[in-house]
């Protein structure tokens, strides 16, 4: 039994170590980017010893990616936590405009959303950031869901609808930054893309109840599989 103690203890120990330590990198990868974050910089400000980093994260490069993994898991666990409340949040105008409010809140998901290479650095051109901007961005998955219960414009493919969110989407982050936009609130942003994205995307008949449950429930298992996806590789996060 002590035994067990010792080693629950242990485990917990080195899971809160592994937190700090992210969350230290997520600071300094917010206000440096990439190229000027260092693992003395991030052991410094978490108090610990450089060696210490690397019983967790191998490289630097590891590290930071770790942040970029866990802060997407977090994103997924709360859009998992309001389509267990609101069904017909699975809707692409309501979803995408739920994400694009969420990521404007993470600078770090944002970054990744937008292959920020002052924040990324080499970590934009990786294969694994394309992956996740796909998850981020509305994957084939999602649309072959939204198609199969009969959500989708019947005259817009799979492809074709993923393209169009991902310009839109793109392009709406974008004038976030644009001096010319600072006259409209984030909300009211939020309120023109769903307004765009239902235009474009959805039919222009209220959708039935039980094709929006149905997407629901297979939208939340597609969004617990990414999270999932995102913790295998982050040593001590939760």
């Amino acid at each position: 039994m002590r035994d067990a103690q010792r080693l629950r203890a242990g485990s917990d120990a080195r899971q809160a170590r592994a937190e700090r330590i992210l969350d230290v990198t997520a600071e300094l990868l917010q206000v440096h980017g990439y190229r000027r974050v260092t693992v003395d910089d991030v052991a410094k400000r978490a108090g610990i010893g450089k060696g210490t980093i690397y019983l967790h994260w191998r490289t630097r490069e590891a590290l930071l990616w770790a942040v970029l993994q866990r802060e997407t898991g977090r994103l997924m666990d709360r859009l998992i936590t309001e389509l267990s409340d609101d069904a017909e949040l699975a809707l692409p105008h309501r979803l995408m405009t739920a994400i694009f409010l969420e990521v404007s809140h993470r600078p770090l998901v944002k970054a990744l959303l937008l292959s920020d290479v002052e924040i990324l650095g080499t970590l934009a051109q990786d294969e694994a950031v394309a992956a996740a901007q796909q998850e981020l961005a509305g994957n084939k998955n999602y649309f072959e869901m939204v198609r199969d219960q009969g959500l989708l414009r019947a005259d817009l493919g799979v492809d074709e609808a993923g393209c169009i969110l991902d310009g839109v989407i793109r392009g709406f982050f974008a004038a976030t930054e644009s001096p010319e936009h600072t006259g409209l609130s984030l909300d009211e942003r939020a309120g023109l893309l769903a307004y765009v994205l239902r235009r474009t995307l959805e039919n222009d008949t209220p959708p039935p109840v039980r094709a929006v449950e149905a997407l629901s429930v297979q939208v939340i298992e597609l969004f617990r599989a990414i999270a999932a996806s995102q913790r295998t590789e982050v040593p001590g996060a939760h």
